[in-house]
């Protein structure tokens, strides 16, 4: 959703009249509601049992879509989605815009306006934006952030205070993972940790959803659970730089402007890293519990002293 901001902000600007909704996950949705840059916001809901299926779900989805009588419908996605293309179709939409792999498929017909997918690599934002070029919409500045309100910094500044923590001097990490491949071990993260504090006299405060408090409470250090992605967005605001793996979390740096340093797993970064801000990562190419501390820990080294802004206290220096 982040990487899709700047494509929703250059279609605002093009048709700053015009009645513009979107169509969310449950998960995405928090990201774009309340915001101004769309009317409205439908929000996805899987059903139960058969209804669990995407397609099975359909009718009961676009149904209400269609009474609305959208003129244009557009598939924001990086890629061919099978899925997006048949519930763009179902939509009824007079123009239907989004990509079509290069060799073609059996469901292009879903698009009035197929968009060729590029072969070249290219960051996930470039490449929704290219969704924009059919509609003669001129380039924009590209903006991934999303606004925070006073509770989330509340919040946020109270969590740092309790842990005898100040705004900008500490490091945050970010412990979660939607996807299992995506997760580092709990001695790696204490490690890293660790080192950081002994190194670079940076004290780290861990984070993590409900489902992590076991991971949490196993490393032992500062932790605190966030109940919702704002209330780690300001978390992340007020840090020093993210310490998490590839997926959401940094996107949310880019949006907070925040320095950011990735464990990827065999995502690629060219397409993925987040937007706009100081970045490095480690890529074991597999799953990340398989990268060693020692090579996080050296790409760490390198990368802290060319965060700009930033002077580094290291134990040797005060040896």
């Amino acid at each position: 959703m982040i990487c899709a901001l700047p494509l929703v902000r250059r279609l605002r600007a093009g048709f700053p009249a015009a009645r513009l909704d979107m169509l969310a996950s449950e998960r995405n949705a928090c990201i774009v509601q309340g915001s101004s840059i769309v009317d409205r916001v439908i929000v996805y809901r899987r059903g139960s049992g058969l209804l669990r299926n995407h397609y099975f779900n359909l009718p009961r989805l676009v149904r209400p879509i269609r009474d609305e009588g959208y003129d244009i419908t557009i598939a924001i996605a990086g890629g061919f989605s099978k899925l997006l293309a048949v519930i763009t179709y179902a939509t009824g939409s007079p123009r239907r815009l989004g990509f079509i792999p290069p060799a073609g498929h059996a469901l292009e017909f879903c698009f009035s306006v197929p968009v060729l997918q590029p072969i070249a690599r290219e960051h996930q934002i470039e490449r929704c934006l290219r969704l924009a070029e059919p509609l003669d919409i001129p380039p924009s500045e590209i903006d991934v952030s999303f606004p925070l309100s006073p509770e989330h910094e509340t919040w946020a500044e109270k969590q740092i205070a309790d842990h005898g923590l100040r705004a900008r001097k500490y490091a945050l990490f970010n412990v979660s993972s939607a996807r299992p491949e995506g997760r580092w071990t709990a001695r790696s993260i204490k490690q890293t940790v660790e080192w950081l504090s002994h190194r670079h006299c940076v004290p780290t405060l861990l984070c993590g959803v409900g489902e992590d408090r076991e991971l949490l409470r196993g490393i032992g250090s500062p932790s605190v659970v966030t109940p919702s992605v704002h209330h780690f967005a300001a978390l992340t605001w007020q840090s020093r730089f993210l310490i998490c793996s590839d997926g959401g979390p940094m996107h949310v740096a880019a949006a907070m402007s925040t320095p950011a340093f990735v464990l990827f797993a065999s995502a690629d970064p060219a397409a993925w890293r987040p937007w706009g801000v100081p970045f490095a990562y480690v890529r074991s190419g597999t799953r990340v519990a398989d990268l060693g501390v020692e090579a996080v820990m050296q790409k760490l080294e390198e990368w802290l002293p060319t965060i700009p802004g930033e002077k580094w206290t290291t134990a040797r220096s005060l040896a």
